[in-house]
């Protein structure tokens, strides 16, 4: 298990629904939750203390950008366009694992091994049961006090622009984010088989948080929005390239 502060530090969207559309309102709400929280910042789940609503991250919203991010830095997604060509984008499964050689092969098997595969699209004879679990990652108790003392907020709006090249016109749009300084509990459970004591599935899950640190969460990353960090793996003369290079070639040597 990988547990873990989940700090934001720059706008974090990760979209929810929105019930309404409102003139001059937001157009694109971040996933929320209610809870009734105590002045502690602790959840009551009997209904009492001050009901609130505040935003969470998916589990789903973590295993996808984790589960991308190792596909593209082993190379797999760059053969699925050669193989595939228009049909490739879909998650890595047996099928595509099947047509692969040597370490490409091996590591496919290793990324399904890890996350797992949609039912009906490897190979139905030998289902693996995903060894990886995301937890929905909900605000730390002390996030929430903060909030419930007012001194940090749990959203914030940011205004985004098109603009129109010809006319010079703005088309502007509203994004609510969460703002940096707030932090989660993030949570990753391994499962660990006897038929596993041969992969790299620990060190690949922690690639793959550490490729995440270096990319970005959720809606907008190119645009400034999503940059975290995991409290775990930070230190003062951390070299956060150095380390995801070391586990890349630590995991190469493995497999």
């Amino acid at each position: 298990m990988i547990k873990s502060k989940l700090r934001v530090l720059t706008g974090l969207h990760i979209g929810g629904s929105d019930d309404t559309m409102k003139i001059g309102g937001i157009d694109s709400a971040v996933v929320k939750r209610e809870v009734y929280a105590n002045p502690d910042g602790t959840i009551n789940y009997d209904g009492t203390g001050k009901k609130i609503t505040e935003p969470y991250i998916p589990g789903s919203s973590l295993k996808g950008k984790v589960r991308s991010l190792l596909e593209h830095s082993f190379g797999l997604i760059r053969e699925q366009k050669r193989l595939l060509s228009d049909k490739a984008g879909k998650p890595v499964d047996s099928s595509f694992a099947n047509r692969l050689e040597g370490n490409l092969k091996k590591k496919a098997n290793l990324i399904i091994t890890l996350f797992g595969e949609s039912a009906g699209s490897g190979d139905n004879e030998n289902t693996k049961i995903t060894r990886a679990i995301f937890r929905d990652t909900f605000l730390t108790k002390e996030s929430r006090k903060l909030y419930l003392e007012g001194k940090i907020p749990l959203s914030e709006e940011k205004a985004e622009n098109t603009i129109n090249r010809v006319t010079v016109t703005a088309n502007p749009r509203f994004m609510e984010r969460v703002p940096a300084g707030v932090e989660f509990d993030f949570e990753v459970v391994l499962r660990k088989f006897d038929e596993d004591k041969d992969l790299p599935l620990a060190k690949t899950l922690e690639l793959g948080l550490k490729l995440l640190e270096n990319d970005a969460l959720g809606g907008g990353g190119s645009r400034g929005n999503g940059k975290i960090e995991f409290a775990i793996y930070q230190r003062d003369d951390r070299d956060i390239a150095q380390e995801i290079a070391t586990l890349m070639k630590e995991i190469e040597e493995s497999l």
